[in-house]
């Protein structure tokens, strides 16, 4: 199975990549995907890999409605359902509600029943946020912030976040290679060695002890990563992870130091949202749930494609079925694509809206049927999304 940090050069790399660009899926990888989603190999014609990915991402959907509670997944395992998509696809994710840090599928009735279309209201929407500012950042290195947990559908430990400060080329945007070193921070409700699903890698027994603010702090030295894990005052959990030769102990240490409690807005944001909706989770800077608190089943996601990504904007919409004629619509000024696909497996249609922020960039959205055509595109309207 492929290690997190080669998975994250895969993500860099995947930008403009094409279904019929690519080689046949690895057996191992595609077994491990579909396998975890219950689906079977055997398909009449080859698909595909973004649709392969979309139908693991509706089955997590379809056995979170019929069974909540979900056993924890390590994290590892997830980035290869991450990676799988973002090399087929070139976008963040393929659908929405499902399994994290991809947690996505086309949104579907709750065990109530179907919501009406145009019975959701629309309001401003309030900033998303990531709970801590670090004042003094690796230097030469760019944040990238996820949030986790919360619900079934996002794992079942209470949210948790994840600041990955990672080398970006200024020029293009890409991802730098792992060799030329990354910081990643994560704070957490509790310690996060209580559970799996945190995915806290250090093993065996710390190495050593620092201290951070006064508190003591555990340190893990192994393969070229140095890492630190310490308990605040208010009872949550700080880990940090420096991988390079220019992070040692005492470059953590410093870090940590100027963790701060200052909230600070993510890259993604929605200017408008269905009233009664919250945040389900963030991936990487790159996508953003809402989800209904009613009905948790429904959600929106707001992914950004990569500025590498040279196709066109009809190409982000291939390889999934249309319930309707897709639509070229204005979007923020600029021509953008408005499509209903076809849900699976007896599932409602959802809605899938291309458009192009002012940098270039593509974004996509996608949305419960429960939502108007017109709210879709007033929703688009009003996406932000940081450089």
């Amino acid at each position: 199975m492929l290690a997190d940090r080669d998975l994250d050069a895969l993500l860099d790399g995947a930008a403009g990549v094409r279904d019929a660009d690519l080689p046949a899926l690895p057996e191992e990888l595609l077994a491990a995907v579909t396998a975890d989603a219950g689906l079977s190999l055997v398909v009449p014609e080859p698909e595909p890999a973004s649709v392969v990915a979309a139908r693991q991402l509706v089955a997590d959907a379809h056995e979170a409605r019929t069974a909540p509670r979900r056993r924890p997944r390590r994290r590892t395992v997830v980035r290869v359902a991450t990676a799988l998509v973002a090399l087929a696809a070139a976008w963040a994710a393929a659908v929405v509600l499902g399994a994290p840090p991809e947690r996505g599928a086309p949104a579907v009735p709750s065990a109530s029943g179907p919501v009406a279309p145009g019975t959701l209201a629309l309001v401003a929407a309030e900033a998303v946020t990531f709970p801590v500012t670090v004042e003094a950042p690796p230097e030469g290195l760019a944040p990238f912030y996820s949030r986790y947990g919360g619900m079934p559908q996002y794992g079942d430990a209470p949210p948790w976040y994840v600041a990955a400060y990672l080398p970006v080329d200024p020029q293009s945007g890409a991802i730098g290679p792992p060799g030329s070193g990354q910081v990643v921070l994560g704070l957490y409700p509790e310690d996060p060695r209580s559970s799996d699903e945190y995915g806290f890698s250090a093993e065996g027994e710390p190495t050593g002890t620092a201290t951070v603010d006064g508190a003591e702090a555990a340190v893990w030295r192994q393969d070229g990563v140095v890492g630190l894990l310490w308990e605040r005052t208010d009872g949550r959990w700080v880990s940090l992870t420096g991988e390079g030769t220019r992070f040692d102990v005492a470059a953590l240490v410093a870090v940590g130091e100027s963790v701060v409690d200052r909230p600070q807005p993510v890259g993604l944001q929605f200017g408008l949202a269905p009233a009664g909706w919250s945040v389900g989770g963030y991936e990487e800077s790159r996508s953003l749930d809402l989800v209904s608190d009613a009905d948790p089943l429904l959600a929106l996601r707001l992914s950004t494609v990569g500025a590498q990504y040279t196709g066109t904007i009809d190409e982000l919409l291939e390889g999934m079925p249309t319930a309707a004629p897709t639509e070229t619509v204005p979007v923020q000024g600029r021509d953008g694509r408005l499509a209903l696909f076809a849900g699976d497996e007896g599932q409602p249609p959802f809605w899938t809206l291309v458009g192009r922020l002012a940098d270039g960039r593509f974004f996509r959205l996608l949305a419960p049927s429960a939502l108007t055509r017109d709210q879709v595109l007033q929703i688009g309207e009003q996406v932000t999304a940081a450089p």
